[in-house]
């Protein structure tokens, strides 16, 4: 399982770090002179800003230019760097993850005027003077054209970096501009999990194992109303693990969409993220009997819900699994 991998790479990771701790510890200061000037994207090579909806305008820095100078002379003389727009590293990106990333249009924003910066969204040029190390490129965000339901990003790479190495994998950058619905975040999943189709089956959220199994749903905002669920520690998709009697297992071709009405703070829909049904005949539906709703308060969710397969229940109302639980806030997406 993903949990378990983590383990080991966090074990590992200890390790690796203990071992460039020995190595620093042999290792002699840099003198005067030595060493490289190095430029970069200080946050790249990926950016990810996530707002909650906001009216009026807002002011943002999409990313920072360095210069890391090896010396003082280096750092009080003044260089230019130029950066040049690259739509096609957002292209690229939206193919290898399967997103839908947009370019962000000019009617949404409006360049922050700053005299070291010049140029156009397409083309900048930073122009750093004597003790300059760091340059922001921000823009005024309008909250009131924004639209929920979409992503934005813009792409740059350092096109001149003024004669300057360019550090590796820091020579280009996205920056990911999303606004999430006020549901959007990380919630700890706790409750029951019963099928008629197998009296065995249970939940996983009471760490059967008892193996410090814990389950979580990041809601990632699809629209101003619904959120994506998806099991980051375990599955890493949209997906339900649970307990078979004798190990852990999921629901191929199932996973979640909830939906919410945002003036009452019900949830009002179930919907399976697969296909409503999936290929498998497999669909989500709320349980009417249950709370249904969020707690802007503590920011917890009180759900009932079922997974539906009319190929293995015939019967109607084909009910396959039920759940009943709670998902309680524990922290912002990152």
């Amino acid at each position: 399982m993903k949990l378990k991998l983590i383990k080991y790479l966090a074990i590992f990771v200890a390790l690796a770090a203990s071992v460039t701790s020995c190595i620093e510890d042999e290792m002699t200061p840099m003198a005067s002179g030595e060493g490289q000037t190095l430029v970069k994207f200080l946050e790249g090579p990926e950016n990810k800003l996530f707002f909650s909806p906001f009216s009026g305008v807002r002011k943002t820095d999409l990313f920072s230019v360095r210069r890391d100078a090896h010396s003082s002379g280096i750092l009080n003389s003044s260089s230019s760097i130029r950066l040049t727009a690259a739509p096609e590293l957002l292209d690229e990106y939206n193919e290898e993850n399967e997103e839908s990333y947009e370019w962000l249009p000019d009617s949404l924003y409006i360049l922050v005027v700053n005299s070291s910066i010049q140029g156009s969204m397409d083309e900048f040029t930073f122009n750093f003077g004597s003790g300059d190390f760091a340059k922001e490129l921000a823009i005024e965000l309008n909250g009131d054209k924004w639209d929920i339901s979409r992503k934005y990003a813009v792409a740059y790479k350092i096109s001149d970096p003024g004669g300057f190495p360019v550090v590796n994998g820091q020579e280009s950058i996205l920056t990911f501009i999303s606004v999430k619905n006020k549901y959007d975040g990380v919630y700890l999943v706790s409750g029951t999990m019963s099928s008629p189709v197998n009296g065995d089956w249970s939940t996983a959220s009471n760490d059967p194992a008892e193996d410090g199994t814990v389950i979580e749903y990041t809601l990632s905002t699809l629209t101003p109303t619904t959120c994506l669920a998806v099991d980051e520690n375990n599955l890493g998709i949209p997906g339900t693990l649970f307990w078979t009697g004798t190990g852990f297992s999921y629901f191929g071709s199932f996973g979640l969409i909830i939906e919410f009405d945002p003036e009452t703070d019900k949830v009002v829909n179930m919907i399976n993220f697969y296909g409503q049904p999936a290929a498998n005949t497999r669909s989500a539906a709320l349980d009417p009997t249950g709370l249904n709703t969020y707690d802007p308060d503590t920011k917890t969710i009180e759900v009932k819900y079922f997974m539906l397969q009319p190929s293995a229940v015939p019967a109607p109302p084909h009910i396959h699994t039920m759940w009943d639980e709670e998902w309680k806030f524990v922290r912002d997406r990152e």
